[in-house]
């Protein structure tokens, strides 16, 4: 493995981070907007399946996160390497 492919979506990462806490940023303002109980009831419903589907998605790319990190193989050499989920895969089965 070449060592531009040891990080191979470290770009994408970054990106994933940031989306991650743009949501996270997001939810919290859900949160803030719904305990502040100043919304009418149909508001309140609308902000509450907002927060759901915040809540999933930011659950989704922390499952995402979680997996990237556990993928970690042994090469050749007995030491260990972070390779893509989809690459440990294949060899997998």
């Amino acid at each position: 493995m070449s060592p531009t492919s040891e990080r191979p979506n470290a770009k994408d990462d970054s990106q994933a981070g940031e989306a991650y806490d743009a949501l996270v940023a997001r939810l919290e303002q859900v949160v803030g907007e719904l305990e502040s109980g100043s919304l009418p009831l149909e508001a309140s419903i609308e902000k509450f399946a907002e927060g759901v589907r915040l809540a999933r998605e930011a659950s989704r790319k922390l499952d995402e996160a979680e997996r990237r990190v556990e993928v970690l193989v042994r090469n050749a050499d007995g030491g260990e390497e972070a390779v893509p989920l989809e690459a440990a895969g294949k060899g997998n089965g």
